[in-house]
């Protein structure tokens, strides 16, 4: 047996019900752009950082190149 009686009684109004729905689309689309521009925020980071390492990297081998021509002669 339950210690809690039954209660036909909703907890919330039908009016409450409607503007948790309605707060709960704001928050949902809220949260998604959110997560739209930072997903898109990392994207273009990732481009940068990928694109300054490799830069650096050819730079890298270029200097290298050089130093051993300037070596050899």
């Amino acid at each position: 047996m339950s210690d809690h009686s039954e209660s036909s009684e909703s907890l919330f109004s039908p009016a409450e019900l409607q503007q948790f729905e309605a707060d709960d689309v704001t928050a949902g689309s809220a949260i998604g752009k959110m997560l739209s521009w930072l997903f898109l925020y990392t994207v273009v980071a990732m481009s940068i950082v990928s694109w300054w390492t490799y830069s650096a990297f050819l730079a890298e081998q270029d200097s290298g190149a050089q130093t051993e021509h300037v070596e050899h002669h």
